[in-house]
């Protein structure tokens, strides 16, 4: 049988960024980047929906932006969430992500 890597939901901060519009979303990029990159050296598959959606959606779509990345997180093994920056607890996002995987039952992934 293959052996197959998990995909993992990687949860940053994307509105939380304090900083202008244009150095958030750079920002935002730059920390899901490197979260995915840790994922990946651990052997799984990272989804991050900053990066799937950034330059997608316009910030007026945040909310269909969010349901898109919740239903993405449902496809999902693990869910890992990077809350090391202090905009990550300002995240409303971030915490729509913990709940909805706490009641999908995914389990969170510590590296």
């Amino acid at each position: 049988m293959k052996e197959t890597m998990r995909l993992v939901y990687v949860a940053s901060p994307y509105a939380a960024f304090k900083s202008g519009k244009v150095n958030a979303d750079f920002m935002a990029c730059m920390v899901a980047k490197e979260e995915c990159r840790k994922v990946k050296e651990a052997g799984y598959i990272p989804l991050s929906p900053v990066l799937a959606f950034s330059g997608v959606f316009s910030e007026e779509q945040r909310d269909e932006v969010l349901k898109a990345g919740l239903e993405l997180l449902s496809h999902c093994s693990y869910v890992y969430f990077y809350d090391l920056h202090p905009d990550a607890f300002n995240s409303e996002g971030m915490q729509k992500e913990r709940e909805y995987a706490r009641e999908l039952g995914i389990s969170e992934l510590e590296i």
